[in-house]
């Protein structure tokens, strides 16, 4: 049976504004290996599938430096150190998109990539959403928002329009919350 492995060691490497990294030492209690490992901390990310009375998507369209590329994606981001997730879904909403929501319920949380991450990333429904005020985005982030009808999302995810893993996720949430 797998069994957790044990800490020999851990080294701080590099703090950066949006993650950790340090080098681990581990052992199998159940094989004896012992190996050094990389290890991300990031801070715990949310997402908010946020659906208007119309039943259309607020999607956030946006440029992102990894990809080097303009992505399509839902509204979210990372919490704030000691910020409660679910606020932070709620603030993440307004600030991205000016939109906020009359009914929310949580539709689930994936580990980001725990091969090498600690985070997780929750993911929020926010039904009813209406417009209450202008976007206050970041200083870096530019954020241009489009109202996509629900019932597009499937295609636009397999023609490759929908690539941030954990917004497909989200949606694959979602999906699990309709169809039972």
């Amino acid at each position: 049976m797998v069994k957790k492995w044990e800490t020999i060691s851990e080294k701080s490497i590099l703090n950066a504004k949006v993650f950790k990294y340090r080098e681990v030492e581990r052992t199998s209690k159940e094989s004896g290996k012992t190996g050094k490992f990389d290890v991300l901390e990031c801070w715990d990310w949310v997402n908010i599938v946020a659906l208007t009375p119309e039943k259309e998507v607020i999607m956030v369209e946006q440029y992102r430096q990894g990809t080097d590329s303009i992505t399509l994606e839902i509204p979210g981001g990372v919490g704030h150190p000691g910020e409660d997730i679910f606020d932070g879904a709620k603030r993440e909403l307004a600030e991205e998109t000016g939109f906020q929501a009359k009914e929310w319920i949580k539709l689930g949380q994936v580990d980001a990539n725990p091969a090498f991450m600690t985070n997780t990333c929750a993911t929020y429904l926010a039904l009813n959403c209406q417009k209450v005020g202008p976007q206050n985005l970041d200083p870096l982030e530019e954020i241009d928002i489009k109202l996509v009808p629900l019932k597009e999302i499937p295609n636009l995810i397999k023609e490759g329009k929908i690539t941030h893993s954990l917004v497909v996720a989200a949606f694959h949430l979602f999906d699990l919350s309709t169809s039972s």
